[in-house]
């Protein structure tokens, strides 16, 4: 027998809204609907915000290695939410729709307390159940932007109006061209400097 009434309604539904009330006076439940591709939690337990910088690196002959450049990662959320058993919808069908929406890879919006994404993907999604959660829906989600770029074709001026186009002009089908034996192929680990 369990110490803690799982049946709906029960000691599990009612600490679960009290904790709900609780951490959205802590996270601020202010005018900011948080939502996750369109679905509200009935309580956000915690948001995790990774923004990282990347610094290249690159080794030279001689000293330390170089760093010429650095660029943003795709940014990345963990949010822990949660839902009681007095849903309109059943716990299933609220998992079930964040099962298909990590499924469909289609990017979609996150908004959070301190901030709104965009392009985001669920990489992760876990929940446990056992008999003191039996009745309630705790889902761990991460997520992660995708970088979305726009390509662009264009056309090559024709070679007669190009000053160098034997370097310029676009490339040329030469059909199928006959390989050559090297005339000289170096041998051992490096090769000579200088000829």
């Amino acid at each position: 027998m369990s110490i803690v009434d799982t049946s709906p309604g029960g000691v599990a539904s009612i600490g679960l809204a009290v904790g709900a009330s609780f951490v959205g006076r802590l996270l601020g439940s202010g005018s900011v609907v948080r939502s996750i591709g369109g679905i509200v939690a009935a309580c956000t337990i915690e948001e995790d915000h990774d923004d990282e910088l990347e610094l290249t690196d690159h080794p030279v002959e001689l000293g330390a290695s170089v760093t010429d450049h650095a660029f943003m990662r795709p940014v990345g959320v963990r949010i822990t939410i949660g839902w009681g058993a007095g849903q309109i919808q059943p716990l299933s069908q609220i998992y079930a729709k964040l099962l298909a929406l990590q499924a469909s890879a289609v990017p979609f919006d996150i908004v959070t307390g301190k901030r709104k994404y965009r392009n985001m993907l669920i990489t992760s999604l876990g929940t446990q159940t056992d008999s003191d959660t039996e009745n309630t829906l705790r889902v761990v989600l991460s997520c992660r932007e995708i970088i979305i770029v726009q390509t662009l074709v264009t056309t090559m001026p024709p070679a007669a109006n190009q000053a160098n186009p034997q370097n310029t002009a676009a490339p040329q089908n030469s059909g199928t061209v006959q390989t050559t034996p090297a005339s000289r192929v170096p041998t051992g680990g490096a090769l000579a400097v200088g000829g």
